[in-house]
């Protein structure tokens, strides 16, 4: 389950955010007294605030939660629910979203030629890879989860009603995100329904806190937020801008079919033609052979495995870069079906496309393959995405002034709801410090 997650969500990089979440879960950890569990907390790279679990302890938050975050008991109460989630061993209801189950049934011996590695490609789920992982559990596992998690975080010294707090927030931030598209967020697998608040807010009254200084005060937290890739697209994966795909680290765009479903993951960035009849796929190679090494390779290993000798395989050119083709037809039905490979080597990477569909969508594929190139300058400087900073507010100055004078892409109604702030007409203090996103450009490391 942790592989699947890291190939169809992925993990955020940033080594302190995520040393610092670490940091919180052993803390909890610690309170748990003897486990069987090794825990480990990771980042996962999703705009949705959400957090899970898997069976075996890794905990998962998104970046999209951390962002919502104000305080570090926030932020305990929420993974400490999580792993109360692995120590009572609840046993999930719905673990992700038929990761590895076909999109579309084509007819015939091409589905069953394509290899392991090539097939995980070809079978990625792309109405819902890398957008949000569910861990769907019962109205009674969340109300004990709740109550395990909230006495977890009280022995580990953190205020237990900060987990209504984050809930609040969240609910708050999600809902003024109007026009924005959530497909599913956290609070479809943890909702705050009257009674819940009112179990926490009583569970919360009977426990008796012995508080230990956070790790990270509320400035110190904001600090560490810092920096955070907050929008749906993370630069750091690429970017889609309409049809075409860029990506600064890679050094390169593709162009994809117009009006085809799109989907970017660590493993692959794709497009499926929307009634299932094609699909494209690009993925990096290990870069240890060239395009014939490759290409020799799969025909090997198709003929050994399936008797099946290519119907088309020849070396070509896609602009400057040296590539090669691999094509399998099946013409047992009235129009024929085709699976294609091509192999290309950039110089600085090598890349397989894997593409199958229809004989009347041929031309859609090959378009697309042959539009791979390098990133020119003007593309490379419009990557761009929304960015958590930080800034001081000046005393007196309103949220609409400063959101201003700062260059939020944030309203000050957002801006209060995500820095937990009750009134949008609150002026500020010395030295306060609130968070923000504002758009910026994606250089490569």
């Amino acid at each position: 389950m942790s592989q699947q997650v890291a190939n169809q969500i992925g993990v955020y990089m940033d080594p302190e955010l995520e040393q610092y979440l670490d940091a919180v879960g052993q803390r909890l950890v610690g309170a748990l007294g003897e486990s069987p569990y090794a825990f480990q907390f990771v980042i996962v790279d999703q705009f949705e605030p959400n957090a899970f679990a898997t069976p075996g302890g890794f905990i998962y938050v998104s970046r999209g939660l951390l962002a919502q975050m104000n305080d570090e008991a926030e932020l305990a109460g929420v993974l400490a629910h999580e792993i109360s989630h692995v120590t009572q061993r609840h046993h999930v209801r719905q673990a992700g979203r038929s990761i590895g189950a076909s999109l579309f049934t084509l007819p015939g011996r091409a589905v069953g030629i394509v290899s392991k590695d090539l097939g995980d490609m070809i079978n990625s789920p792309i109405e819902h890879a890398g957008q949000v992982y569910l861990s769907s559990y019962s109205r009674g596992q969340e109300s004990e989860a709740d109550a395990y998690g909230m006495r977890l975080a009280n022995a580990a010294g953190y205020d237990a009603l900060a987990l209504a707090d984050a809930l609040d927030g969240i609910e708050s931030s999600l809902y003024l995100l109007t026009g924005e598209h959530h497909e599913a967020n956290y609070l479809d697998t943890h909702p705050t329904t009257p009674k819940r608040v009112a179990d926490i807010n009583k569970l919360a009254g009977g426990l008796t806190l012995d508080p230990m200084p956070p790790l990270a005060d509320r400035a110190q937290l904001y600090q560490k937020l810092n920096g955070l890739w907050w929008g749906p697209q993370n630069p750091q994966q690429g970017i889609f801008q309409d049809n075409l795909f860029l990506s600064a680290d890679l050094g390169l765009s593709v162009t994809f079919p117009k009006d085809w479903e799109k989907n970017n993951t660590p493993r692959v960035v794709a497009a499926m033609e929307p009634e299932g009849k094609a699909y494209l796929a690009l993925g990096s190679n290990s870069g240890e052979f060239s395009p014939e090494g490759y290409a020799a390779a799969l025909i090997t290993k198709m003929r050994d495995g399936t008797g099946l000798q290519p119907d088309v395989n020849r070396s070509f050119q896609i602009g400057n870069w040296p590539a090669h083709l691999v094509r399998y037809d099946d013409a047992s039905e009235a129009e024929t079906v085709s699976l294609y490979y091509v192999f290309l080597n950039t110089g600085k990477n090598s890349f397989t496309f894997v593409a199958m569909g229809y004989e009347h969508l041929r031309e859609a594929l090959r378009s697309s393959v042959m539009s791979i190139a390098k990133l020119t300058p003007s593309q490379e400087k419009s990557i761009r995405s929304l960015r958590l900073r930080i800034a001081d507010i000046a005393p007196g100055e309103s949220l609409a002034d400063w959101a201003q004078r700062v260059n939020s892409d944030w309203s000050a109604e957002f801006i209060a709801s995500m820095n937990g702030i009750d009134d949008t007409t609150v002026r500020g203090s010395n030295g306060e410090s609130l968070k923000y996103a504002r758009e910026e450009r994606y250089v490569a490391p």
